[in-house]
């Protein structure tokens, strides 16, 4: 018998076609409550305007491993989809194109859109539709174990009665309330803009900068900063020349000189704003302003890096503290031309010295000086290595920043104290006031760049209210996360949360039952949708109406509240159907595992948790456990469709096959760490699925029937290892680890055909019958295929997991073998060095190993081309050794003579 590589290449595109419609005939993945325990296994659901991506497939097989190990140990298993449609991405795409966008209508050309289907997609509901079906037979092709019967979008009429339920609940628990509140504003939707709804800048939010204000003759110079406690280091104003700045009156109260953009934020933030007139950069450079605390004059000079649509436009100059405001003294100083262009005398820009107002750990009196020359910084052009170097000093100060002596009553103080008590100082004095920013530049999906606008009468989620937070801890507390470093950013996600717009005027979705001109956000109906899956095949099977979808309905089953009488009567649905579904929900829910990418866990998976601790007193309905994936790059690269490297799904299955897709996406990585996929990584999958097939159908059934001998003990022990490894692996999510073991196996099997003249075959087909069984998470299609090959019965899908058994594993024979195959090794270099290998004589210390070794004679002698082979125990006397090799030797490490 020999090992088959790759005797012919297996069609694996044919073989999952045959299995995925097997599958779907049979529905086998569909499963209804009985007396075996549950396990409810889900991923974040897809927005239905695109294609998926390769990350959506690293993602979804992730849940997807785990829902076919687990239905393979005996729990009654269900991986349901549905489709998200709900916000402003898809009304976006049907805008774009309206207006004749030539970048969206080229998108749908590259996504396989004929040209004469483009202008469909100027109806948002056709896009989700045509994206959910697409979507859908991507999911099959990948070999999802899908029950579809609880299929929904968040756009069907049905499930909006279910969010209209859950946020009338909400209300009457307080924890939706109307309010003043900064939001992330698209002006062209009049809406609030959420994480979900926006092109650019997912995860920002607003921040408040304060505005330090400037006396300067009858008005004030305005700047922003994040970081008002640095006051007591300024040591000049930037101003850009070539900004045009308003004079604006603010409040009727006071003059303020700050950029166009900013005096037209001020007006969204509750000022009332009168313009003025105008002033030139240029105007001011030179001249000098009063510096508010430290109240000291100090002297206006150019820069470029005043962007009017941060802030104010004007920024205060601490060089100190500020890697930018260093660097660009710095080049001010080496270019008195520049200077005296403006008028000003290049030596008393000389005189102007950084101040050191905060100690920090590891830095001396400057640290804007030290990062700058640790990073190389030569110029303010290098935005970069500044950005770089701006966000390492501010977040060391911040953090570990102690206050100077010469910062007045705040010496002595942290940082992070003084930051606060210095704003609320300023304020009061009426030296300071406020502005609101994104943390960093968002775009709309309609195109729109949004800013902060303060809103009244907003409707928000009470996230700040402290009992509804106590709850959400304790959820955590009980949930296991994986990987566990991960539950760390669950943790500070729900200290730092606080009230959020739940609603915006534009987009698809359920309209705010008792408000409606707004319309629920795409990231507030996609919380507890898990469990509407329980329900979902109720209500498409029965074709159940909206209005017989109410809010004492979902009471009834979701809550255990009220009278089934009643609600029937109410409803029209007969009481044995009611009852089915309450059973339904009572039998599933809460889930068993979610999964995600690490970037949903400062807003989508934290608020599942906070919404589930809403909506249910009773913990057995929270979430059990959550697992969190890195992000996805190509080739050593971020997928981006600007860098051209990024991978639709649907491609990459017809270029590679599905099972070659999904184990080279699980072992690309594990835990939060992102992972990178490589052509020649899948190429090798490829390849070695294919060996993996004939290996297994061609040895299978062969060989004799004997007892076993050493090598098939090993073999066995060899496999019971692979399963608990496996087991333990998968259980934890960590596929990696899993998916290394389907190498070792292929090692495995081959080493022990070329270890054994007589396989024996009672012990190959029980390695071969489990090995195929622990390759089905992994690549279910050509799984399938080896166990009809087999002539196995049914389905491997729904075959036993393999158990492990401590009591098949021979430790002895495992650590023997292993000797063996390290001194095979080094025989070879031995001959290598020698040129020898007619005669080999082995030296071993113990009555165990010489068993052992002696019964590899045969093996060595073919495998090595010696002639002859033999092996002695130290303790023989007449033992062959005429160079002392013998004295070498150690357990597990014999002596080595060849001649």
């Amino acid at each position: 018998m020999v090992v088959v590589s790759i005797a012919t290449e297996t069609d694996h595109r044919k073989i999952e076609e045959k299995w995925k419609k097997k599958w779907l005939d049979a529905k086998i993945f569909q499963s209804d409550p009985d007396s075996r325990e549950k396990y409810f296994c889900n991923a974040a659901f897809p927005y239905v305007n695109a294609p998926l991506h390769l990350g959506h497939g690293f993602t979804y097989t992730r849940i997807d491993v785990m829902a076919r190990f687990k239905r393979m140990s005996g729990f009654n298993t269900i991986y349901p989809f549905a489709f998200h449609a709900t916000g402003e991405p898809i009304v976006g795409v049907a805008t774009r194109l309206e207006k004749g966008d030539e970048k969206q209508r080229n998108i749908l050309l590259s996504s396989g859109i004929p040209e004469k289907d483009i202008s469909k997609f100027r109806d948002p509901k056709y896009i989700v539709m045509f994206w959910k079906k697409r979507i859908e037979e991507d999911m099959n092709d990948l070999g999802l174990s899908v029950d579809w019967r609880r299929k929904f979008t968040t756009i069907d009429p049905e499930f909006n009665k279910f969010i209209s339920w859950q946020y009338r609940f909400l209300k009457k628990k307080g924890y939706v309330v109307q309010g003043t509140h900064p939001v992330v504003w698209c002006d062209h939707c009049k809406s609030p803009t959420g994480d979900h709804d926006r092109l650019q800048g997912e995860g920002e939010s607003p921040i408040d900068f304060t505005i330090l204000k400037f006396k300067f003759k009858d008005k004030y110079i305005c700047a922003a900063t994040l970081r008002p406690e640095t006051v007591f280091g300024q040591t000049n104003m930037w101003a850009d020349p070539e900004v045009e700045y308003s004079v604006v009156l603010v409040n009727d109260k006071e003059k303020w000189i700050v950029s166009e953009q900013c005096a037209e934020k001020l007006k969204e933030q509750g000022k009332t704003i009168k313009e003025m007139g105008k002033i030139q950069g240029k105007e001011m450079i030179g001249k000098y302003c009063t510096a508010p605390m430290i109240d000291n004059e100090i002297m206006i000079l150019p820069s470029k890096f005043c962007n009017p649509n941060i802030g104010t436009g004007l920024v205060t100059s601490v060089p100190s503290h500020a890697p930018y405001d260093w660097q660009a003294l710095v080049d001010l100083k080496n270019n008195p031309e520049e200077l005296r262009k403006y008028g000003i005398d290049p030596e008393e820009v000389r005189k102007i010295e950084p101040i050191s107002i905060i100690r920090l750990d590891g830095f001396g009196e400057h640290p804007a000086q030290e990062i700058c020359e640790q990073l190389g910084i030569k110029s303010q052009k290098e935005t970069e290595k500044l950005d770089k170097a701006l966000k390492i000093i501010y977040k060391k100060e911040h953090h570990t920043g102690v206050m100077k002596d010469n910062c007045g009553e705040y010496s002595g103080f942290r940082v992070e104290v003084a930051k606060e008590d210095v704003k609320r100082e300023l304020t009061r004095k009426g030296l300071a006031d406020a502005i609101w920013e994104p943390t960093e530049k968002v775009v709309c999906r309609c195109g729109t760049q949004c800013y902060i606008k303060i809103l009244e009468n907003q409707w928000f989620l009470k996230f700040s209210d402290e009992r509804w937070k106590q709850k959400t801890r304790e959820c955590l507390r009980m949930m296991k996360i994986y990987p566990d470093s991960g539950r760390k950013n669950f943790e500070s996600t729900i200290e730092w949360l606080r009230d959020k717009a739940c609603a915006r005027r534009s987009g698809l979705g359920t309209k705010l039952p008792w408000d409606q001109e707004w319309i629920i956000e795409t990231l507030s109906d996609s919380v507890i949708y898990p469990a509407y899956y329980t329900i979902a095949k109720y209500i498409n099977e029965k074709g159940m109406q909206p209005d017989q979808l109410t809010d004492e309905l979902f009471n009834y089953i979701l809550r255990g509240e009220g009278d089934l009488e009643k609600v029937s009567e109410q409803t029209k649905i007969d009481k044995k159907t009611i009852k089915d579904m309450k059973k339904e929900f009572d039998y599933w829910y809460g889930f068993d595992l979610r999964g995600s990418a690490k970037e949903l866990i400062p807003n989508h998976l934290t608020y599942c948790l906070f919404h589930h601790t809403a909506m249910w007193d009773d913990q057995t309905r929270w979430p059990k456990a959550m697992t969190v994936n890195g992000m996805l790059n190509i080739e050593g690269q971020k997928m981006s469709k600007s860098k051209g490297n990024f991978i639709v799904l649907r491609d990459a299955i017809d270029k590679y096959g599905s099972d070659a897709v999904r184990i080279t996406l699980m072992d690309c990585g594990e835990g939060m760490n992102d992972i990178n996929w490589t052509e020649n990584d899948v190429l090798s999958w490829k390849s070695k699925l294919n060996s993996i097939y004939h290996l297994i159908t061609d040895n299978y059934n062969q060989g004799e029937s004997r007892l076993e001998n050493t090598m098939d003990k090993w073999l066995v022990s060899r496999l019971e290892n692979h399963i608990k490894i496996m087991t333990q692996a998968l259980d934890q999510t960590n596929n990696r680890t899993a998916a290394t073991e389907i190498h070792q196996m292929v090692n495995d099997m081959s080493w022990y055909l070329k270890r054994t003249e007589k396989p024996n075959q009672g012990v190959v087909d029980y390695f071969l019958e489990n090995f195929v069984k622990l390759l089905s998470p992994f690549a279910p299609f050509i799984a399938e295929e080896i166990w009809e090959k087999l002539k196995k019965k049914g389905f491997l899908s729904l075959e036993k997991w393999p158990v492990f058994d401590q009591k098949k594993i021979d430790d002895e024979i495992l650590q023997l073998e292993e000797s063996f195959k390290k001194m095979t090794e080094d025989i070879k270099e031995v001959i290598k060095l020698s040129g020898k290998n007619d005669k080999l004589h082995l030296y071993v210390v113990s009555d165990k190993e010489l068993s052992h070794f002696d019964e590899g004679k045969s093996f060595l002698k073919k495998e090595l081309a010696f002639k002859e082979a033999n092996i002695y125990i130290l303790s023989d006397p007449k033992k062959y050794d005429p160079e002392g090799k013998a004295k070498r030797a150690k357990f597990g490490k014999p002596g080595i003579y060849v001649e």
